[in-house]
């Protein structure tokens, strides 16, 4: 894979990412907004779904999920421009699938949630004890995921360009 990494980084794009006094810091902005976007909703979910404020009807968050599908759309956007910066780096670290792993996982288990539990919400029912697994299980995946991207700055074994 050296070789195709040599290759990308290489490119116009790739030298510009890293040789821009701007580029990075930008793309790095507006990835952490929407992460800020994806992550915060979900988080917000998740904390209903535990059992944080119980006074806030669980199926009104299902407003949330078009603000995060910009914060994904943004993050996803971003994220491949921070990648073609740094490809070696981020692609060679097994952190970063961690990072993905966790965030697909959690994304499922939102999706799970908003099929299963908020149905039961609507109608009146009180929410099954299998929920608050549910939400603490989806919290801890969201956190996995911004964790493992924080660490990808500190984890890397293989840096091809300096």
């Amino acid at each position: 894979m050296d070789p195709v990494f040599a290759w990308i980084e290489q490119t116009p794009l790739s030298i510009y990412m890293r040789e821009d006094f701007y580029a990075y810091f930008i793309v790095l902005i507006f990835h952490s907004l929407g992460m800020g976007l994806l992550v915060g909703g979900g988080l917000a979910i998740s904390l209903r779904t535990i059992g944080f404020a119980r006074g806030a009807a669980l199926e009104k968050f299902r407003g949330f999920f078009p603000v995060m599908w910009v914060g994904l759309a943004l993050a996803a956007v971003s994220g491949v421009f921070l990648l073609i910066g740094y490809p070696a780096k981020a692609l060679t670290n097994p952190v970063f699938a961690f990072k993905f792993a966790c965030l697909i996982a959690a994304g499922l288990m939102i999706r799970e949630i908003a099929r299963r539990l908020f149905p039961i919400a609507a109608s009146g029912e009180p929410l099954p004890a299998y929920s608050r697994w549910m939400g603490l299980g989806a919290a801890v995946l969201w956190i996995g995921g911004v964790a493992g991207g924080k660490l990808l700055l500190y984890t890397y074994s293989l840096l091809m360009v300096s």
